[in-house]
């Protein structure tokens, strides 16, 4: 049986089961009620499926009627996408450049190697996005994003993973903190109660020699991107990879960056398509994201930064 239905009708259906009601639909979409009910029965009879069970006081979708719901968030959000990427076509002569990028990677280093890419190869609009890298890596595969920049990798017939990389693990310290006057710092000596703990939201750990990395507990947990102003906040310390201390020192002058006794580090990663044209824009940004990372190793990062390939 072919299911023939329109895209309004579609939004429509989404977004009462969104607001819950038909009138609040109604509202948000600047429509009359009768009009949200007719757009809901033409879809049931389009699709031949009951979509609401309409045996209570308030709509609740059915089965199909949570998988359509489920599903149409996905087409609405695709033909925004396909409506973006149209506009900047008209506008700029090019698609929107979309970075996908891991939390480790996204306070200015990201961003500053996408922009350092679009002024070497043409003006056009980008946008850089914050995930972990499982979802980085799904956002390439969907092509909600163009490229990604994460910490993982894994065997896909459709994406390739290139290793560009390697950090060590390093420790941002308030300058008044008691061990910031050191030349470098053992883990062992860090104290539970001023330590920020990192959320890895990339659902990977530092390699190397991790283990009193592992064993230290702390009561104050932060989002990478939340660390540096949480690390101020209790003139504490915490354990970053060494790009990330790059950008943060750099920003936050009461903040310095000291490198560990043990080595750690982390492996990054540039996700993309096996396409054809996006191997050489693939291969552009791999040169931006080197030249943006050679312009940190300089100083106490010029040992922790290493490029790969």
């Amino acid at each position: 049986m072919k299911r023939n239905f329109n895209i309004h009708d579609l939004r429509i259906f989404y977004t009462v089961v969104m607001t819950g009601s038909t009138r609040q639909a109604a509202q948000v979409m600047s429509l009359t009620q009768p009009a949200i009910s007719h757009a809901v029965s033409r879809l049931e009879s389009a699709t031949g499926v009951q979509l609401f069970d309409r045996s209570h006081k308030t709509l609740r979708p059915t089965e199909a009627g949570q998988y359509l719901y489920t599903e149409a968030k996905f087409v609405l959000d695709e033909l925004v996408r396909i409506d973006e990427a149209l506009h900047s076509i008209e506008q700029f002569g090019g698609r929107g450049l979309r970075i996908a990028s891991s939390p480790a990677l996204a306070l200015v280093y990201a961003p500053e190697a996408v922009k350092r890419y679009v002024d070497e190869h043409g003006k056009r609009p980008f946008s850089v996005d914050v995930e972990s890298s499982v979802q980085v890596i799904s956002a390439v595969e969907t092509m909600r994003a163009d490229f990604g920049l994460g910490a993982v990798g894994r065997d896909s017939p459709r994406l390739n993973f290139t290793p560009f990389l390697r950090t060590d693990v390093m420790a941002i310290v308030h300058r008044e903190h008691p061990l910031a006057q050191r030349g470098a710092i053992a883990v062992a000596d860090i104290s539970p109660e001023s330590f920020v703990k990192p959320l890895w939201s990339d659902y990977v750990v530092a390699q190397g020699d991790i283990g009193d990395t592992a064993a230290l507990d702390s009561s104050m947990q932060a989002h990478m991107t939340l660390v540096p102003g949480t690390v101020r906040a209790v003139k504490g310390i915490s354990l970053v990879n060494a790009l990330s201390a790059s950008d943060i020192a750099s920003v936050y002058p009461d903040i310095v960056a000291l490198p560990l006794t043990s080595r750690q580090w982390f492996e990054f990663v540039l996700i993309t398509r096996r396409e054809a044209q996006n191997q050489e824009l693939a291969e552009r940004l791999l040169g931006a994201l080197h030249a943006t990372a050679q312009a940190r190793r300089a100083g106490v990062f010029a040992d922790t930064i290493q490029l790969i390939g």
